[in-house]
């Protein structure tokens, strides 16, 4: 942590965490815990919900069969826990299936695809987001005009165009941060044949 910091007061990183999850064990040592962190940082890297500063980590630690499955369990209970407290940074971005339904969002230059998923509501990537944002959007919709900045900053849309599938936590904000304005995700989210998601 102490190296993100001085990489971030430096210049090297953009921005910096706010918030920290620690998690302890029992019989930790320095082999396991570079086993943790690279596993870790791979697992979060193939979420692709969040970017991650770590850049570099131990992936030859060589350490016992044994230690190994006793790390994996560990893990599964960080995914577990990390979950339930609200971050999804471990948990993979849901994939549509061959019976998903997809949904489109059209207005204001945007133009988006997405389907609904376990979290909420899923857009997928190549979705075009509108080129402008209603001055009451700042406003009223603040949450979301400031979700959409961050997923700006973040490099989840560059050029206005979602780089990679992203999972919102309901159908309005997605449609929110598409349109640029307040909106109801139950209405502007239609079928290819016009049918509304609170038809569905």
């Amino acid at each position: 942590m102490s190296q993100h910091l001085r990489d971030y007061q430096s210049g090297k990183e953009k921005y910096y965490w706010n918030t920290a999850v620690v998690f302890v064990g029992r019989d930790l040592n320095k082999a396991l815990i570079r086993y943790l962190e690279n596993r870790l940082v791979e697992i979060a890297k193939d979420c692709g919900r969040y970017a991650i500063l770590t850049k570099n980590t131990y992936k030859n630690t060589v350490i016992k069969e044994s230690q190994v499955a006793s790390m994996e369990k560990f893990i599964d209970n960080v995914k577990i826990l990390v979950n339930t407290l609200g971050y999804k940074v471990l948990m993979p971005v849901p994939k549509a299936t061959d019976d998903t339904v997809y949904l489109y969002c059209k207005g204001s230059g945007a133009s988006a695809k997405g389907f609904v998923s376990a979290g909420g509501f899923t857009v997928t990537k190549g979705s075009l987001v509108s080129d402008h944002t209603v001055p009451s959007f700042e406003i009223r919709g603040k949450n979301y005009y400031n979700l959409r900045n961050a997923l700006i900053r973040d490099g989840v849309i560059e050029e206005r165009s979602f780089v990679r599938d992203y999972e919102f936590n309901a159908p309005s904000a997605a449609s929110a941060v598409i349109l640029g304005r307040s909106s109801n995700g139950n209405e502007d989210w239609k079928t290819v044949d016009g049918v509304k998601l609170k038809e569905l």
